[in-house]
């Protein structure tokens, strides 16, 4: 029984001993005694049996190696010390790997990474996977700086690759850092890219050199200046950014092939692409003016054009389906509905974001949905959402006594969401407002005016007042005017000076009941809210 338990545990060893190799840990393949060794990993999924070496700058001449990778993708290459200045090329070929996104063994093609002598000491990694691949063939093949390169690469895939890091697909232990499982979640990107694509796994090594072409012009688009860049039969697509975005998060997603166990709030914003194609249509996100989007209101348009020539596809109805991905739940945000403008194919939007994108926060997802029913067709953008500028007051949110549901962490209030719509305009004292109610647990909202349908037990809106004033006993309060689709204006508010900040109080009554900041019966402060407000 003894000896049972002894095979027992040192099998156990032996499996944990693979993992810690392959996820930076020691190599058995060690280099010969020489002045400078370099450790590192070959890795599009640990790609094994692959023949390392080590080459000037120019590509053209070996400098040290072959070497092999461990079946865990390890190598382990001495440099002559002759060659510790400058700038040399790691390069992989053959081996064989598991592709993470269809499961099939593959022989890999040829992997990656140039590094600087000079930032190289005894003992360092060198790492190459598809992100260190794109960025040497821009180097090698495209003529571009290391920096340039770096910061394309950034610019077009939303990160910063590292060729020190090691990449790997497991959770988080003793033997794998945050920086490794993201560099193994971006790589496993490119995978899923390919599959996405309709290519085999071993395409995924054409598809890389076609990126750094595409990307050589300095836009990744699908052409390199007007030439459309070769893959496979076809040739890449126009949205091929978009559909990395998707890639990503389609595997951060996918619990089965994706060991990591990062959430969303660790990786960070996308790059956010702004063209992505639904079979019959180009969709295109048209940022207004300087700044992204923001906290609060934010207003932009979709052009959409026919795929089959370009014409303008006008007449559309078009939807805004907006989704926050954190870590614990996810949740929607109101918009507007979409309205075609002055110019054909162009649609007016307006989204009003809740909160900030971003690491630690989570990853903002604007569906936009074309048509109706069984025929709609969707787009999909992953917009950046930063913080808002300023003191002044974006949102706010009131309850209401009866407005009580069932959730996963027990009963909680419904919430009304109040939106400052653009800036207090001082002359005529008006602050206009966007209310919306939070449905099915914030997962969509809808707008409040008279006549709107609200879940029970609201129901229908038969009736309902809001009001403003500038001090907190209302003295001489102003009514709101109902605009429809829950905007509010409210006009004539008094004491109110341009760039002097200033405070105003709302209160909101729906269906004769008072909305209030805690959810209890209007008693003293908690019947209204109030907005931090500078007039323009």
């Amino acid at each position: 029984m003894q000896t049972q338990r002894n095979k027992g545990l040192a099998l156990v060893l032996a499996a944990f001993l693979v993992l810690l190799a392959g996820c930076g840990g020691s190599s058995n393949n060690a280099a010969p005694s020489t002045d400078t060794t370099v450790s590192g990993s070959v890795y599009a999924a640990p790609v094994s049996g692959a023949t390392v070496v080590v080459l000037n700058s120019a590509g053209t001449t070996t400098i040290a190696g072959p070497v092999t990778t461990t079946v865990d993708g390890r190598y382990s290459i001495g440099i002559p010390s002759s060659f510790l200045t400058g700038t040399i090329l790691f390069r992989s070929s053959g081996g064989t790997f598991v592709d993470e996104a269809t499961g099939a063994t593959t022989t890999a093609g040829s992997l990656a990474a140039y590094m600087s002598m000079g930032s190289m000491g005894s003992n360092a990694s060198v790492n190459l996977d598809p992100s260190s691949t794109i960025i040497a063939d821009l180097m090698r093949i495209h003529g571009r700086t290391n920096a340039d390169a770096s910061a394309l690469f950034a610019s077009a895939f939303g990160f910063a690759p590292d060729a020190s890091i090691a990449p790997c697909n497991a959770p988080y232990s003793t033997v794998s850092s945050t920086a490794q499982r993201l560099a193994g979640l971006r790589a496993m990107a490119f995978s899923q890219l390919t599959k996405d694509l309709g290519l085999s796994p071993i395409d995924q090594f054409d598809l890389l050199a076609a990126l750094a072409q595409d990307l050589a012009d300095g836009i990744l688009d699908g052409k390199n200046a007007s030439t459309p860049v070769s893959l496979g039969t076809g040739s890449v697509p126009e949205d091929i950014m978009n559909k990395f975005e998707r890639a990503l998060v389609t595997c951060l997603s996918n619990t089965t092939s994706n060991l990591t166990g990062l959430t969303v709030d660790q990786v960070g914003n996308l790059s956010f692409s702004k063209v992505s194609l639904t079979p019959n249509y180009r969709v295109e996100y048209v940022p207004l003016g300087m700044m992204g989007p923001t906290m609060g209101k934010t207003m932009f348009k979709i052009r959409i054009t026919n795929r089959s020539d370009g014409s303008p596809a006008t007449g559309l109805t078009v939807t805004l389906m907006p989704m926050m991905h954190m870590s614990t739940k996810n949740h929607g945000t109101p918009v507007d509905a979409a309205t075609e403008s002055g110019t054909p194919g162009t649609y007016d939007c307006t989204a009003y974001y809740l909160m900030a994108s971003g690491l630690n926060m989570g990853l903002w997802e604007m569906k936009v949905m074309i048509g109706m029913g069984m025929g709609a067709e969707s787009a999909t953008f992953y917009p950046s959402v930063g913080m808002a500028m300023g003191t002044d007051t974006i949102v706010q949110r009131l309850y209401g006594p009866a407005d009580i549901v069932s959730g996963p962490s027990g009963t909680q209030y419904t919430r009304y969401i109040l939106f400052r719509n653009g800036s207090v305009n001082a002359s005529s004292g008006t602050l206009n407002l966007m209310i919306s109610h939070a449905e099915n647990m914030m997962m969509f909202f809808n707008p409040v005016s008279i006549g709107s349908v609200l879940s029970s037990p609201t129901g229908t809106v038969t009736s309902m007042a809001v009001s403003a004033a500038t001090d907190t006993a209302f003295t001489s309060p102003v009514i709101g005017a109902d605009n429809g689709g829950g905007h509010w204006s409210l006009t004539g508010l008094s004491g109110l000076s341009s760039g002097v900040t200033a405070t105003v109080y709302v209160k909101m009554q729906v269906n004769g009941q008072d909305k209030t900041a805690d959810g209890a019966a209007a008693s003293g402060s908690n019947a209204y809210t109030s907005f931090i407000v500078t007039p323009q």
